[in-house]
């Protein structure tokens, strides 16, 4: 055969076999792009069988040639003659294949194109391409309702696992799992922080959890994660003034801390493109990002960068199936009668996009606003799968625990000023 078919023997039997098997043009519509393919008549005839095909029109040779135009005729003639094409099997083997070198293509060409940047922003623009390049394309699913019956039905025999929170009332009413996007919300100091690390600690018992810190040290982090799990005092821990029973329950819980499969990151001024390469690279399951606002993007405007972070990390987890658990700042809360009211989901700052790209939104304040050391609410203001509730968390400032309280307010209670 030609030199040609030897170079474009992938790119060939791809067309090929969607221009002589009308069945295979929608499947391969999902995997493939035009961009994927280099040779100029092979592109313009997956083009036209793509419009075609969307368009509900014929696409038998005739009119796939007609509307790819003259500048695929040799391509097309060059396959009409040798009846170049291939089983549904070998089909599958060519695209996964074509994708592949296509991929490999685009990253050297990035490469190509870093080496040559001639600022830092340049070349971190040119980076985030890189790494959204690096994940690969996920296969569309799509699901009879027929099949999809009869796998509810498959699972309902067996028992489902959701993450847990080490809190009885939400392990009861939220039914998280791997690829939920989850937002916790507070206000500063509220201890956002706090409660997310002991949500980890509980989570790396049975996942490969990371910990992506923004706005703390990955020391002072650590100071607070032993105190949390040591139940030791932080002042004490601080200040050097432990004593002996002390040093002994911080060696258990040191020898308790290495068993938890958690990886504290120190995420100071990265993307989302950098926490979703680092989350691939460590085979993370679930990732806490503490906090959403100060992650960094090149969008100028505060309220459009946090709307497209939000739609960035919700991709993240659809797309790779790794629970999000991002940390946000809350606007100031407004007042009645002098007194500040309780937040909403509406109180997230900066973006409305927040609630609704989350599964799951908790908003934890203060119980008291006068009283930084006063109890704290828990209030679960989205719950897409389950039901809203409050309940109260019992603070303790010296050892940074937060602890469910016996009592649980209802969502039917009168909304009252905090």
């Amino acid at each position: 055969m030609s030199q040609i078919l030897v170079q474009d023997e992938l790119e060939l039997t791809v067309v090929g076999t969607m221009l002589l098997s009308e069945g295979t043009i929608g499947e391969t519509l999902q995997v493939l792009a035009p961009s994927d393919f280099t040779l100029t008549g092979a592109r313009l005839l997956f083009q036209a069988m793509g419009k075609l095909f969307l368009a509900g029109r014929p696409t038998d040779e005739l009119s796939v040639v007609l509307e790819a135009g003259d500048d695929c005729r040799p391509v097309a003639d060059l396959i009409l003659d040798n009846r170049l094409w291939t089983t549904d099997e070998g089909l599958a083997h060519y695209r996964d294949e074509l994708r592949e070198r296509s991929r490999l293509r685009q990253l050297r060409e990035l490469g190509d194109r870093l080496s040559q940047a001639d600022t830092a922003a340049g070349a971190e623009a040119i980076v985030a391409q890189l790494n959204g390049a690096l994940a690969s394309r996920r296969e569309t699913r799509v699901v009879s309702i027929q099949d999809a019956v009869t796998d509810f039905v498959a699972r309902l025999e067996r028992k489902p696992v959701y993450l847990p929170w080490g809190m009885k009332r939400l392990d009861e009413e939220l039914f998280a799992e791997l690829g939920d996007f989850i937002i916790l919300g507070g206000y500063s100091s509220s201890g956002k922080t706090l409660l997310s690390i002991q949500f980890a600690l509980l989570m790396a018992q049975t996942y490969r959890v990371g910990y992506f810190s923004l706005e703390t040290s990955d020391r002072k982090l650590i100071d607070r994660t032993v105190a949390n799990h040591a139940k030791v005092s932080l002042k004490k821990i601080k200040r050097r003034t432990l004593a002996q029973q002390d040093y002994d329950l911080i060696a258990s819980s040191a020898t308790e801390l290495a068993k938890l499969d958690l990886t504290v990151v120190d995420a100071s001024g990265m993307t989302v493109q950098d926490i979703q390469a680092i989350s691939l690279q460590q085979r993370f399951q679930i990732i806490f990002v503490d906090y959403l606002q100060i992650i960094r993007d090149s969008v100028a405007d505060l309220r459009q960068r946090v709307t497209q972070i939000s739609i960035d990390l919700k991709t993240l987890a659809q797309t790779h199936g790794i629970t999000v658990v991002a940390l946000a700042q809350l606007s100031r809360p407004e007042k009645t009668q002098s007194r500040p009211k309780p937040p909403t989901v509406q109180s997230l700052r900066e973006s409305s996009q927040l609630e609704n790209d989350a599964d799951i939104v908790m908003l934890l304040y203060p119980d008291d606003p006068d009283d930084n050391g006063s109890n704290r609410i828990l209030k679960i203001g989205k719950n897409k799968e389950g039901e809203k509730l409050r309940l109260e968390l019992a603070f303790d400032g010296a050892t940074q625990t937060l602890t469910e309280e016996e009592y649980q307010f209802k969502e039917t209670d009168e909304e009252v000023p905090f």
